[in-house]
């Protein structure tokens, strides 16, 4: 019996391991994404800040789950969206008594900066657009709605800071399916530093793949913590 069972234990580590597969849009879990790009630096109780990275496969889901647009209308979202990334962030002082006192648009204009980080953790400046064209400003505010059931009250104090995310040679600029990540550096009032780390590749973008044990493996997992077996890429 216990030669059977080892038997069966070695059949089973041998078997082949799902390879690497991107979601398709519609199959993406929103809360999933936000819980990896949505991040907290506050860092005390009387200051608030927040940094929402939000990529293009965010805008692709939400349209293609969004049933009151007609098939025009998510096509048109579409292509509006498609060479854009979008970083949303909120800083705001607590006060004892009275309400927050956000942060003005010019003051994170001015102090906020953006970094992506490639996969030898070189760090290239990111410059936003000085203005939002109309269309974007548009279909940002048509879905402000949602992205405030996302985020809760923080959602009426967003601040979107819009970046070309395509290269001169038609690659994605922040790749959420590479290797690397986007740094945010901002500034309270009081001068403190305060950074936000997002890294790539995200794991909600891709099918889950399996230990050999069924648990699952993170889409930047090499080998498998439990049994040391070597994920396929």
């Amino acid at each position: 019996m216990k030669r059977y069972i080892a038997v069966l234990s070695a059949m089973i580590l041998a078997l082949p391991l799902g390879a690497l597969e991107k979601k398709p849009v519609e199959k993406i879990d929103l809360d999933q994404l936000i819980e990896e790009t949505l991040l907290d630096v506050s860092r005390s109780k009387d200051h608030i800040a927040f940094v929402w990275y939000i990529p293009n496969e965010y805008w692709n889901a939400v349209i293609s789950q969004n049933p009151e647009m007609n098939q025009i209308e998510k096509v048109q979202a579409r292509l509006t969206m498609n060479t854009l990334s979008v970083v949303a962030v909120i800083q705001g002082d607590v006060s004892p008594v009275g309400p927050v006192r956000y942060y003005e648009r010019v003051y994170l204009q001015e102090t906020a900066k953006f970094h992506r980080v490639d996969a030898e953790g070189k760090k290239h400046e990111l410059f936003p657009h000085k203005t939002i064209a109309g269309d974007v400003k548009n279909l940002l505010d048509s879905i402000a709605p949602a992205l405030g059931a996302s985020v809760g009250a923080l959602g009426d104090n967003l601040q979107f800071f819009v970046f070309n995310d395509l290269s001169d040679g038609g690659k994605r600029i922040l790749d959420p399916y590479q290797p690397g990540g986007l740094q945010v550096d901002l500034k309270r009032k009081n001068n403190q530093p305060l950074q936000a780390k997002i890294e790539f590749p995200l794991n909600s973008l891709y099918v889950p793949r399996r230990c050999p044990n069924g648990k699952p493996a993170h889409v930047s997992w090499k080998f498998c913590p439990w049994t040391g077996a070597k994920l396929p890429e």
